[in-house]
């Protein structure tokens, strides 16, 4: 009767052990408290740092950065621009990603984040970046780890970022920082001097950066 006993505790507690695995497994990924030292409007301009994915030139001409949210429809359009422009100009142009996901009305814009910080850790945040965007009108979290698998990605280790929300405090500060320059919506990039709110077409971008070129 005592080993029934410990049998049945045994079970109880491994169930339990594996409901609160689950029931933290779907609770809502929140950006954490601002913290009130931040003045909105404080900063002119982005700063860039190595944990910051960026392509394109190594000791660029031309530095873009932009602030994006993987469920923004105009981010995607302008992810195709700023690949052209990556193209047009390898040698002068390098395109810096920030975080600004807009949780009120894209409620995976933060796990997308997570999850693309998770695959940079193995080299492939651009791939994933792309993967993410291509799937967007029908994106779910349960894609997350097919992605890795499909980009060729150890998908153990992913997952164990992916879980433990390891890359969040570089969405953090990314979305810190946006408020701190006073930015309100996605895509907003900063392109040398200019500042550029939503969608530009192709063309215009790569004008502007053609322009900016011919003055340097």
């Amino acid at each position: 009767m005592q080993h029934r006993w410990l049998s049945f505790l045994s079970i109880a507690f491994l169930g339990l052990i594996v409901f609160i695995f689950f029931w933290y497994r779907n609770q809502p990924i929140e950006i954490p408290t601002i913290e009130e030292t931040i003045e909105i409007g404080s900063l002119t301009e982005p700063t860039v740092t190595f944990v910051n994915p960026r392509k394109g030139a190594e000791e660029p001409t031309v530095t873009i950065v932009q602030f994006g949210d993987f469920e923004c429809t105009a981010c995607k359009t302008l992810a195709t621009s700023l690949e052209v422009v990556v193209k047009t100009y390898p040698d002068d142009v390098q395109v810096v990603w920030k975080d600004l996901p807009n949780e009120s009305v894209h409620p995976l814009s933060t796990p997308t984040a997570i999850a693309a910080h998770c695959a940079d850790k193995q080299g492939a945040f651009w791939a994933y970046h792309d993967a993410l965007y291509t799937r967007q009108t029908y994106l779910a979290e349960s894609q997350f780890s097919q992605i890795a698998s499909e980009l060729g990605l150890d998908v153990e280790k992913f997952m164990t970022c992916y879980d433990s929300r390891d890359t969040l405090p570089i969405i953090k500060k990314d979305y810190e920082e946006a408020l701190a320059l006073g930015l309100t919506s996605t895509p907003t990039m900063f392109v040398g001097e200019e500042i550029i709110i939503g969608a530009i077409t192709t063309e215009s971008l790569l004008d502007l950066v053609a322009n900016i070129l011919a003055t340097q």
